[in-house]
């Protein structure tokens, strides 16, 4: 099997890894937040401590940070073993420059930051849920309910993809970087092709394109576009797609 197949087939699964790490964080997440929700003082059945509410936010942001971004920093130092693996890929094809050492720890400190992000938003939506149950007499049952549809909900769909996207775009900036800093003049787009995959990927995929043409190629609107640099972006949101330098 070709090199770029290998290691398109070895960023999916630390991809899919990862996903499924993140899901079992939000669960274990989802039960802390519930289980501290069930301390709040009671009267028959329903919040009604404003004090107990606003002072909740700390201890949820203490559990965000337990059971989310723990498992974040976790995942992202896996992003160091993506480097050596893309540059074995990359030798692979021609002589090899790496990048500094600091570029993959400042490209994942960007990374976290996002994931960080993400947990500052939906700290804010349960700390809300908290204190507008309380403040509308809500049942224990309902309070409950509210934060498993934020956590289970809306934050699972959110990084779910960003921890994808976030792998995606840390193997792309490596590729390219190292391409580029190594004398890389053309690129090959590679990464298999499903059912699910965009008609944009589709037509590019297995193409060998320069720098010039692969901006013109991106110019326009498709499915699931992102804008942005489309040697990091390329074909858009969850894509599976890379670029790999071709040398002469």
């Amino acid at each position: 099997m070709a090199a770029d197949t290998d290691h398109a087939d070895y960023v999916d699964r630390l991809a899919e890894r990862h996903q499924a790490r993140l899901a079992a964080a939000l669960v274990t997440l989802e039960r802390r937040i519930a289980d501290y929700v069930a301390t709040a003082p009671l009267q028959d059945g329903q919040l009604f401590d404003l004090e107990w509410a606003i002072n909740a936010r700390p201890e949820l942001r203490r559990i965000l940070r337990e059971e989310y971004l723990t498992e974040i920093d976790s995942i992202i130092r896996d992003y160091s073993a993506v480097h050596q693996q893309a540059l074995g890929m990359i030798g692979q094809y021609g002589s090899v420059i790496d990048v500094d050492a600091s570029v993959i720890s400042q490209l994942q400190s960007l990374s976290f930051q996002g994931f960080a992000d993400i947990g500052n938003e939906y700290l804010d939506v349960i700390a809300r849920q908290v204190y507008e149950s309380t403040l509308t007499g809500a049942s224990f049952a309902a309070s409950v309910a509210a934060v498993q549809q934020a956590v289970g909900g809306g934050m699972a769909r959110y990084a779910s993809q960003q921890v994808h996207d976030s792998l995606m775009q840390f193997d792309a900036n490596i590729n390219v970087a190292v391409g580029k800093a190594s004398g890389a003049k053309k690129w090959k787009y590679f990464g298999g092709v499903k059912e699910t995959s965009r008609p944009h990927c589709k037509e590019h995929a297995g193409k060998v394109y320069t720098e010039e043409e692969i901006y013109k190629e991106w110019e326009g609107d498709f499915a699931g576009k992102i804008e942005g640099n489309p040697f990091v972006v390329r074909g858009g949101y969850n894509c599976n797609h890379h670029w790999r330098p071709v040398f002469d």
